[in-house]
């Protein structure tokens, strides 16, 4: 150590303790994670869960030499240091629901005392007992693969409706539109005909259960004033 702070400047007692405070205290610190590790797989595996099918373990141990600043103002000076290091951690695999696909993903564990903690696949920000935290992550899967089936659903049904207005009426600009109501988007069939008017359909849950959302005739609806009331008038 002596040598390697030398390569710098010459440092005195004082400085050398401060710098075997601060290896010692990390090197400390590299041991009580690794420890904290070992405690989560113990807990996970106590509480049901498989490794390599419910969590992973991907963590490494090594060493960094680097040049660190200690003190402060005058009393500042800089040194090399060796001290050990560890990244990573514990995981948990589970399923992830995103832009029409579900993947297979992970996301981090912490350890409060004997429970463990998983924000990614709980509804709270808590820790929970490993075994209650199984059945938060089984569930969490089931609702991503619930989210899943039914996005392919609702695709398979747009699709459908799609082609089917597009055969009954060829001559119609078929295509998917956007829904709002109150602030809650979806997504709509629209029908524009050569007129200008449009018909605007909300699927519904199963084929053939969509319904009429919005219209506009263009002879109709684009009166204004007298005009308006001159249609009307002639009517039968």
């Amino acid at each position: 150590m002596l040598e390697q702070l030398e390569l710098f400047q010459v440092l005195n007692q004082e400085q050398l303790n401060e710098v075997d405070r601060f290896v010692e205290r990390t090197n400390q610190q590299v041991v009580d994670r690794v420890a904290s590790i070992k405690k989560m797989i113990d807990l996970l595996e106590e509480g049901g869960f498989v490794e390599d099918v419910n969590f992973k373990r991907d963590f490494e141990i090594g060493e960094s030499t680097h040049e660190r600043s200690f003190g402060y103002g005058d009393n500042s000076f800089k040194a090399e240091v060796t001290v050990n290091t560890v990244s990573g951690g514990v995981y948990l695999i589970h399923k992830y629901f995103r832009n029409g696909s579900c993947k297979l993903t992970s996301s981090g564990v912490s350890l409060e005392g004997d429970k463990l903690m998983c924000t990614m696949i709980t509804p709270q920000y808590r820790a929970y007992k490993p075994s209650t935290l199984l059945v938060k992550l089984n569930e969490y899967n089931e609702n991503q693969q619930w989210k899943y089936d039914n996005a392919v659903k609702k695709n398979e049904i747009l699709n459908y409706t799609l082609d089917k207005y597009s055969k009954l009426y060829p001559n119609v600009k078929v295509q998917t539109g956007t829904g709002y109501i109150s602030n809650r988007s979806f997504t709509t069939v629209l029908l524009s005909f050569p007129s200008g008017s449009w018909v605007e359909f909300k699927l519904g849950y199963r084929k053939d259960e969509e319904y009429m959302f919005k219209k506009f005739d263009a002879t109709v609806d684009a009166l204004k004033g007298m005009d308006l009331l001159n249609h009307f008038d002639k009517q039968s």
